[in-house]
């Protein structure tokens, strides 16, 4: 990594100060996993190993946690995300007894209500792979996509399902024009797909004519992954990909650690990033949204040689700034933004932190001084 990197506290050129703005000591008597924040700035969610749910509001002088659902099976997964209008769902995967928990909650004043709607049962193993993505076309503001080598089924949430049977009802179908044998990721207006190949290179799909649950993709072209003069008989196949907030850009990790961005209309990277030995691992690979806070590319490095792990920020507005910031090595750690941009959590064992990230003035911000 080449770029300039702040030292000093207050010397941050992407964060209002490098130290947290917020730190949060978590219950040390539990393990802690799955945390978001997906309403606003300070309202987290969470699991627990007692398999129970919290919202828990960073700011609140009480200090209060609310308990949002009784305790389900073990082995919980949570994905979390606000539906259109006052509506809140949350599905729960269990991946040891192939649970399907599916809940719609009323949010009053950015909390959480009691359940309006909930479904439990027991399901099939493949809803361990669904993938809930946004939609425009259901009350909701939720579909839920199943990817197969030929197509991505999509399904919409009924709420009118008689007890006991599936909720999930087929709402359409993304066809691929080839078969994809490595797992896809859609950009946010579900026009643009990537597949990861199993060669050095990422293919690129658009769809045709049709509404977003209904559409053909077709192969266009393909990017290369390039070769940074490295030695030895390392794959660089992409093993994750992310689009940004508004699909302009998108990211992914090779397997030998490095971190490459393109232009969507380009197949040169605008950028690549190399760990200093191929063996560490990269992960949390995610752009923040740069609505109100500056955007950010951010990934977590676990450095093999010193056992750290290092959160690095990229500006990716210019690519020209990066920030590091030393985790140490601890279970449990998880990077996520707040929707708007403003803030960036992560946590580290029990403790959980939070950052400031400067004001996103717009797109020629980076051009003078601020």
């Amino acid at each position: 990594m080449s770029l300039p990197i702040a030292t000093d506290e207050n010397d941050s050129r992407l964060l209002k100060s490098r130290l947290p703005s917020k730190t949060f000591i978590l219950d040390r008597r539990k393990a802690w996993s799955n945390l978001q924040c997906p309403l606003r700035k300070g309202m987290i969610y969470y699991s627990t190993q007692t398999d129970e749910i919290f919202e828990h509001d960073l700011y609140s002088s009480s200090n209060h946690k609310v308990h949002l659902h009784i305790q389900l099976a073990e082995d919980l997964r949570v994905n979390s995300f606000p539906s259109h209008g006052k509506g809140a769902e949350r599905s729960f995967q269990d991946g040891e007894n192939w649970h399907l928990h599916l809940s719609i909650h009323e949010i009053h004043s950015y909390r959480v209500g009691p359940a309006l709607w909930t479904y439990h049962n027991y399901g099939g193993s493949d809803i361990l792979e669904l993938q809930p993505m946004e939609s425009t076309t259901n009350a909701l503001g939720i579909t839920f996509g199943l990817h197969s080598e030929s197509r991505m089924e999509v399904f919409d949430v009924s709420t009118d399902a008689k007890e006991d049977s599936d909720p999930l009802v087929k709402a359409g179908q993304l066809n691929y024009s080839r078969k994809l044998n490595n797992p896809v990721v859609l950009s946010p207006n579900r026009h643009i797909l990537l597949h990861a190949g199993n060669s050095k290179t990422i293919d690129v799909f658009y769809s045709g004519t049709g509404d977003t649950d209904n559409m053909d993709f077709s192969f266009v072209t393909h990017v290369s992954i390039p070769n940074p003069n490295r030695k030895g008989e390392m794959l660089l196949r992409a093993s994750s990909l992310v689009f940004s907030a508004d699909g302009t850009k998108f990211a992914a990790v090779t397997v030998d650690s490095a971190v490459l961005v393109w232009d969507i209309r380009s197949k040169i990277p605008l950028k690549v990033f190399e760990a200093d030995v191929p063996r560490d691992n990269i992960s949390h690979l995610q752009f923040s949204s740069g609505i109100l806070g500056r955007e950010v590319l951010v990934f977590l490095q676990y450095e093999v040689s010193t056992r750290l792990d290092i959160i690095h920020l990229i500006d990716a507005t210019s690519f020209e700034t990066e920030e590091i910031l030393c985790l140490g090595n601890e279970w449990g750690i998880t990077i996520f933004f707040e929707p708007s941009g403003s803030s960036m959590y992560a946590s580290r064992g029990a403790i959980l932190y939070e950052w400031n990230l400067r004001k996103n003035t717009g797109p020629e911000w980076w051009l003078g001084e601020t």
